[in-house]
């Protein structure tokens, strides 16, 4: 029996040598420190990594008189190709002046070849959290007495307010005002006088392919240009920048032929159907289009349409 005995003590002492305990470190980088200053708690654990299956610890973001700012990753040691640590570096601070001690973390390691289990815990480390020392070398200072502030007087801010109002209003309705007025149209010098001006560019007209829808579209272009170019010498005034519905109305103020509003309106509507709704018309009524626009020209020249403006 005592040969038996001694046989089973030797095989248990034998199986528990074989499985290294873990051995888990707990330090930090400083014991006593002044509010919101930080600190690092370290905590390293060694331990054979084909033995346990470990559940590590989990510190919350808010202990009692401590506050967690952040933890590092998880660093892994090896040995012969096998895990043999983890550890892991928290930073903390604390708010609250006094004496505490930073509470224990437990560390589970699970037994990969038998059920067992080891609970094993980190160190309760003590902490002081103090104050920042006075410097008593340096001489205290007086309290300086209280200073009386001297009232400014506001008219003047009220003064200089008014006269930036006044020239900002005067500087808007100066360029009110002059956006306002007319541009006259600059023209180049001419020895030509508008009606012969016209004439003149309405036969240079003949130079395109009305065969191309390209060159239909720009003769179109072209022709509304010299009709607006007429009436700008003629009237001295400017027609460039006037839409068909604006000139058409320019016209039956200043003309009361009712010959020479038909004529433009169906001119320019046709050309503006050419220019704007990619219209192409055949040469036929290109050529008429023009001869409207000439005819227009020629009436509102006659002595008898001058007679009644």
């Amino acid at each position: 029996m005592r040969k038996l005995l001694l046989t089973v003590m030797l095989s248990c002492l034998a199986f528990f040598l074989s499985v290294a305990q873990p051995v888990v470190k707990t330090s930090v980088d400083k014991d006593e420190v002044l509010i919101g200053q930080q600190f690092n708690l370290k905590v390293q654990a060694t331990f054979a990594g084909d033995d346990f299956f470990i559940k590590w610890i989990n510190v919350p973001d808010s202990l009692q008189h401590f506050e967690l700012i952040q933890k590092s990753k998880i660093d892994s040691t090896f040995a012969n190709q096998h895990l043999s640590g983890l550890s892991q570096t928290f930073t903390f601070t604390s708010f609250d002046s006094g004496k505490w001690t930073l509470p224990t973390f437990n560390i589970i390691f699970n037994g990969a070849k038998n059920d067992s289990i080891t609970n094993v815990f980190t160190d309760s480390l003590p902490m002081t959290v103090s104050f920042s020392t006075a410097d008593t070398t340096q001489a205290l200072k007086d309290i300086k007495a209280i200073r009386q502030v001297e009232a400014a007087n506001p008219i003047w801010y009220w003064i200089g307010g008014t006269v930036l109002l006044l020239l900002l209003g005067l500087l808007i309705y100066w360029l009110f005002k002059r956006n306002k007025k007319v541009t006259k149209i600059e023209t180049l010098p001419s020895n030509l006088s508008p009606y012969e001006e016209a004439l003149q560019q309405l036969e240079n007209l003949s130079a395109y392919n009305l065969a191309l829808p390209k060159e239909v579209l720009q003769y179109h272009v072209k022709l509304i240009e010299i009709f607006r170019c007429y009436l700008s010498r003629k009237e001295n005034s400017d027609y460039q920048n006037k839409t068909t519905g604006d000139i058409l109305i320019a016209l039956k103020d200043n003309y009361r032929s009712r010959e020479v509003i038909s004529k433009a309106s169906t001119a320019l509507r046709f050309s503006d159907a050419v220019k704007f709704a990619k219209y192409t018309p055949p040469a036929a009524e290109t050529i008429i289009n023009k001869q409207l626009i000439k005819d227009s020209i020629d009436i509102i020249e006659s002595p008898v349409t001058n007679n009644k403006l």
